[in-house]
């Protein structure tokens, strides 16, 4: 299962790489700050999985999710977020986020659903 990160804080791309590490099927295949790369990356080649911020460098990550909806649906975004409050939450899965997770507290839940996805 090929994962694409893309985040801001260079902590927590370091984070999310060593948790995937553990993932077994689990391959990191690039890792972005801002939309626009992540999105030139998302065209050339689309992963299985982007694990996205809303807050990126340039940019929200509502650029990325709505350039994956329309281009290519069959990849699944899974939003790791600060701002995890509701009216986020319903913004993202509304744009089509296949999952919507809070940084401060569902990374186990985050690596769970990483875990099942791999063995699918």
């Amino acid at each position: 299962m090929s994962i694409l990160i893309v985040d801001d804080s260079a902590v927590v791309r370091s984070m999310l790489r060593e948790m995937l590490a553990q993932v077994e099927g689990a391959e990191v295949v690039g890792e972005f700050a801002s939309p626009a790369p992540a999105i030139a990356s998302i065209r050339r080649a689309p992963p299985d999985v982007v694990l996205l911020d809303i807050q990126l460098t340039n940019g929200s990550g509502l650029e990325v999710l709505r350039e994956v909806r329309t281009q290519h649906p069959g990849v699944k975004v899974m939003v790791f977020t600060n701002f995890a409050e509701e009216v986020y939450r319903k913004r993202c899965l509304q744009a089509g986020a296949y999952a919507f997770y809070d940084k401060k507290s569902d990374l186990h839940i985050l690596r769970q659903a990483l875990r099942k996805l791999a063995c699918a």
